[in-house]
């Protein structure tokens, strides 16, 4: 077996990395990318990127073996389960796993989840994604779309819509990825489709986090996307209005301190005349906000803890 050397070693005056940018991953690559990272300086600009692409399909290809690991376990315990032993236990089977799985990894109990269920879909309905993912073909975050998108799909359109994927993922971003197989998605099983956003809808929900800049995210989750687009739309015609009567705020601050307004209970005129006045006061004292500037905030809302939601 050859072994090749280590990043940055030059043979018979040629760079290791040259033409090596769909060096298959596994243990041969990891080698190559062990070299010291002052070994990097002497590598070319197209080498490098070469060498950061090469780190990426690595990453794929242990997240592939760490997802199988994770798939074998929770098939190992359902299947205790599935016994005709008498079990008393208090989890179920992929419950249990979920919990070992968080504990193993230092994850929260919602991330072991979704990585348990990722694992048994990438080994599962699919396992082509899963193949793809372990080759470095495509990333994590890709394999996460095909999996979200299919999610209770009929198995023959899951099957169509993940080949649909696996034909153009490595040269796609999550974005472009998502839109294409939605697209595709609602063409074939409308009906599946639908069922699935009602009952996002019926979990919509209001959720809060810290930050790690010390502010907070609060944040709409699974609204209609008519109520999202049309409070979106008008909090933004409003915004438009005050950035136009001489706010220089980026619109993006006039959108939230305007619906920070809302929420604290203030009408829409009311939320609109309380900016103006703030911009007014600002511009009279000389100390008008640039776009460049940091924007005056709403009241803060008063919470506690990291995450909340409700």
């Amino acid at each position: 077996m050859t072994v090749l050397a280590p990043v940055g070693v030059v043979a018979n005056d040629r760079r290791e990395w040259e033409d090596r940018e769909w060096f298959p991953p596994g243990p041969q690559l990891a080698i190559c990318l062990s070299g010291e990272k002052n070994r990097l300086d002497d590598l070319a600009d197209e080498e490098l990127l070469q060498v950061a692409a090469a780190a990426r399909r690595q990453t794929s290809w242990a997240q592939a073996r760490e997802l199988a690991a994770i798939a074998e376990l929770t098939r190992r315990h359902t299947a205790d389960e599935d016994s005709d032993d008498t079990d008393h236990r208090i989890l179920s089977g992929r419950e249990s796993v979920t919990e070992e799985v968080a504990a193993a990894l230092t994850v929260t109990s919602n991330t072991a989840a979704n990585l348990v269920h990722l694992a048994e879909r990438l080994t599962g309905p699919l396992a082509e994604t899963g193949e793809a993912l372990g080759a470095g073909r495509l990333d994590m975050a890709k394999a996460r779309v095909i999996c979200d998108v299919t999610d209770r799909l009929p198995e023959e359109v899951a099957g169509r819509v993940e080949r649909a994927a696996l034909e153009t993922a490595s040269g796609q971003t999550t974005g472009q990825l998502r839109r294409r197989i939605r697209r595709i998605a609602q063409r074939l099983a409308p009906e599946a489709v639908e069922e699935r956003r009602r009952e996002a809808a019926r979990l919509r929900r209001l959720e809060l986090w810290d930050t790690p800049s010390g502010t907070s995210d609060l944040v709409l989750c699974d609204l209609a996307a008519e109520d999202a687009h049309a409070i979106f739309n008008k909090i933004t015609a409003a915004a438009h209005g005050i950035k136009a009567d001489g706010d220089a705020r980026p619109l993006s601050a006039i959108r939230a301190d305007l619906a920070a307004q809302l929420l604290h209970g203030a009408e829409l005129p009311e939320a609109i005349r309380a900016l103006l006045t703030e911009t007014r006061d600002d511009n009279a004292s000389g100390g008008s906000v640039g776009d460049g500037d940091v924007a005056p905030s709403a009241p803060a809302v008063a919470h506690s803890g990291t995450c909340q939601t409700g």
